[in-house]
């Protein structure tokens, strides 16, 4: 029996847990030298694992860091490579067509994904110039979306947006952008005199639409809204279409 007991797995590690609580029992230092005792004699036992550990650790950060600071590299190169792109245009008064291409080629080699915005922005303004107000919107759009903040900007893109696409007899869309920007812009009461333009677009789109319903509650707003800097004449026009809605 005494033989069965010592070869007995959960009897040793018994055996081998009051042994590891007995080990301090006569300490009489503090509780802070205690925890010292205890993780120096913790790393003495299990210093194979804790370097291990720790050398692992110290390879993933400095892949991490690594991987940033190249990224932060490409990203200062890839702006660097744009601007003179941009001064070579002006500096050869490059046409618009050969301008367009070469953003676009640059667009599709940048590597980090950051350019993405303002290279986006650039070629909606060449696009727009070119009068191919379909592309110049879809640029814009997707520079909007990408924008969190400020939200001015994202709502002032999704508006000269929704202007390109009625230009582009795309009156669907351009509703939908204006709307966006309406409601993008709502909570800035400093900015009364943008949101009230973009309360009239996206009423002036929706009675143009078939959506009397929807053209009133936009029309509304912008008559309503107080403020020196809205100005007298989006009123006025949303006033005029408020009454036209009133006929019919």
């Amino acid at each position: 029996m005494d033989k069965f007991h010592k070869k007995n797995p959960l009897e040793q590690k018994k055996q081998a847990e009051l042994i590891q609580k007995d080990e301090f029992a006569d300490f009489e230092g503090s509780k802070a030298e205690l925890a010292f005792l205890k993780f120096t004699h913790f790393l003495a036992r299990n210093r194979k694992s804790v370097f291990i550990s720790l050398a692992s650790a110290i390879v993933v950060l400095a892949v991490i860091i690594g991987f940033f600071e190249y990224r932060a590299y490409l990203f200062e190169k890839e702006t660097v490579t744009l601007e003179d792109l941009k001064l070579t245009h002006q500096k050869s008064k490059v046409g618009l067509d050969a301008q367009i291409q070469s953003l676009e080629v640059f667009l599709q080699n940048q590597s980090t994904g950051k350019m993405e915005l303002r290279v986006w922005k650039d070629l909606s303004k060449l696009y727009a110039e070119k009068g191919e107000f379909g592309k110049a919107a879809g640029y814009l759009e997707d520079a909007a979306k990408k924008i969190d903040t400020p939200k001015e900007i994202k709502a002032l893109y999704f508006y000269i947006a929704g202007n390109y696409r009625e230009r582009e007899k795309n009156n669907a869309k351009s509703l939908e952008n204006y709307k966006i920007a309406a409601t993008v812009i709502e909570p800035a009461r400093e900015l009364n005199g943008f949101k009230a333009w973009a309360y009239y677009q996206a009423g002036r789109l929706s009675y143009l639409n078939g959506d009397k319903a929807g053209a009133k509650q936009y029309l509304e707003k912008a008559v309503k809204l107080e403020s020196a800097e809205s100005g007298e004449d989006v009123k006025l026009l949303s006033s005029y279409l408020l009454l036209k809605l009133g006929k019919n």
